[in-house]
């Protein structure tokens, strides 16, 4: 082979770096070698890469092959393993009879270490200790209790574990000494505080129970005293002695301030003229601000709720047209009924009229049993008819329900007052007219004599009122003898009763004032005879009615 032409192109590697051929030349100096040589070096030759180049130092860490480099990790591992071994021997060493011989500081091996390590025991379990009861006990006798635990290697179970309550077993000690005055910690935690809601007017209703209670009380103990001080007499005159005003609420006088007003007057005093704006200067406007205050709402006593709504008026057409509809789809019912077979059938009407035509064969043959026979069932049909006609008709109880419940819707919305002055009550007939009339139409009030006055009260519904006034002002003969029969029956009032009736004798009834009230001040009519003006403006008092008195005697008949 020709030597190389040094006029060709060089070759290169990969990286652009030529490549040079440092074929070393034989000793002999034979050409033929030495192209040999060339030919087979540049054969066998490996293609070096990028990093062939490269120095360790270059690039930046340390080379784990280097000799110089595995000899020191090893050395540093085996003299750690051997501080590790060594202590480890130390430890086992103090556990045994013999005392401990010291150690060397760790990384250091030396001699006394090695023949320890030499010299070192192997461990041994401690002996099985068994009592007469089979238990496992130590050396000092003492019971040795194994439990296996369960160790979670999991986070999330040890997350799940963190979370669950730790149970701590319940100890109960029973004291020499029990004190019942000390309460025991139970661990029971108290429920979370809430909102406990009131009913409206809770509160109201119980002070006023209280307060009724009270005055019954006081009531009940004035009555004892009173019978105490004056034996079995004061029991009599009690009702008509005592004073009921504590029953009631007195009558409060007028304040000078309203309480109301107190937190907004400077002066707790209405400084200003009446009619006239309130100035600055008395009042206290920090007070004021925008919360509005909400009293509690009182329904009208006197106002009428609102009537329901007017049903649907027929006219006579359509009643009949809806009684014959009716009628007829209860016909159909009970046809239907019949063929069904779940009613039976009905039995012939029969009738004289139309006996001869539903029995035809049998009225022939004997007409005198079918006329007594079509008669009893004629008869039969009578009777159930005015049977069910009693039925439905109400007992006297119901009937005299029903007035009540009547009269007591008549004073269910407001009650209608009457006051009449009299001028003679001794009649004992005309206050047993009075007062059975206004016991049979439910009315409330009373009756007052005097020497010098007379005084009837009543309240109740407007109609029962009514036929009151009727009978007080029309029927009774008020200027009639003792024995004389009074005229009833206010059909048969001529002018000569009317004369007597209407008051233009020495005795005379007339109304001297009527009105509406929200509620009764009476529970029940009844006369009271009071032996002064002043016991009958008392009983009036009472009732917290006594300008009744003070408009029948001011009254002036004729006026």
């Amino acid at each position: 082979m020709s030597e190389q032409d040094p006029a060709a192109p060089r070759k290169r590697s990969r990286w652009g770096e030529a490549v040079t051929q440092e074929v070393e030349q034989p000793a002999n100096g034979s050409h033929a070698a030495s192209n040999e040589a060339t030919d087979s070096a540049a054969a066998k030759r490996p293609r070096k890469s990028k990093w062939d180049n490269v120095q360790p130092a270059d690039i930046g860490y340390a080379n784990n092959n280097d000799p110089s480099r595995i000899s020191k990790d090893a050395l540093a591992k085996a003299q750690r393993m051997a501080a590790i071994q060594a202590q480890i021997a130390q430890q086992i060493k103090s556990l045994s009879t013999g005392p401990a011989e010291a150690l060397t500081f760790p990384g250091m091996i030396g001699p006394q270490v090695l023949s320890n390590l030499i010299r070192r025991e192997t461990f041994k379990p401690a002996p099985l200790i068994l009592d007469e009861k089979g238990r496992h006990v130590d050396a000092e006798g003492r019971e040795v209790s194994l439990k296996a635990s369960s160790v979670s290697v999991l986070k999330a179970n040890q997350r799940e574990r963190r979370h669950l309550p730790i149970l701590q077993p319940s100890v109960t000690r029973e004291a020499p000494i029990v004190d019942p005055r000390m309460s025991v910690p139970t661990g029971d935690r108290k429920k979370r505080a809430t909102f406990t809601f009131v009913e409206d007017q809770r509160y109201i209703r119980r002070a006023e129970r209280f307060r009724n209670k009270m005055a019954v009380a006081e009531f009940n103990k004035q009555l004892k005293q009173m019978k105490e001080d004056r034996g079995q007499e004061a029991e009599k005159e009690t009702l008509a002695q005592i004073n009921l005003a504590l029953l009631k609420k007195k009558q409060e006088t007028v304040p000078d301030v309203e309480w109301w007003d107190t937190r907004f007057l400077a002066n707790q005093a209405y400084d200003w003229a009446e009619g006239e704006a309130a100035p600055n200067a008395s009042l206290r406007l920090d007070k004021v601000d925008l919360l509005v205050e909400h009293p509690v709402p009182i329904e009208p006593p006197s106002e009428a709720p609102e009537p329901p709504p007017l049903p649907m008026f027929l006219t006579r057409a359509e009643r009949k047209k809806l009684r014959r509809r009716t009628r007829l789809e209860r016909e159909l019912q009970r046809q239907e009924m019949v063929a069904r077979g779940l009613a039976p059938p009905p039995e012939p009407k029969v009738k004289i009229s139309n006996m001869m035509r539903v029995l035809s064969a049998d009225a022939t043959a004997d007409p005198t049993k079918i006329e007594q026979e079509v008669r009893r069932q004629m008869a039969l049909r009578l009777k159930n008819h005015n049977d069910r006609n009693q039925a439905r008709k109400k007992t006297p109880g119901e009937k005299r329900a029903k007035k009540l419940e009547r009269l007591a819707k008549e004073v269910a919305v407001e009650t209608t007052v009457h006051v009449y002055k009299v001028g003679d009550l001794s009649s004992k007939q005309n206050r047993f007219k009075i007062d059975v009339n206004a016991q049979y139409y439910k009315l409330h009030g009373v009756g007052l004599m005097t020497d010098d006055l007379n005084l009837v009260l009543v309240e109740g519904g407007a109609k029962s009122l009514a036929k009151f006034k009727k009978l007080v002002t029309r029927r009774i003969k008020w200027n009639a003898q003792e024995g004389e029969e009074a005229a009833d029956d206010p059909d048969h009032s001529g002018p000569d009763q009317e004369e007597e009736a209407g008051g233009k004798g020495s005795n005379y009834c007339e109304l001297v004032w009527e009105g509406k009230l929200a509620r009764p001040s009476f529970p029940e009519f009844k006369f009271e005879i009071a032996r002064a003006e002043v016991n009958a403006r008392e009983v009036l008092r009472r009732r917290g009615v006594e300008h009744y008195w003070d408009l029948v005697s001011n009254y002036v008949r004729g006026a």
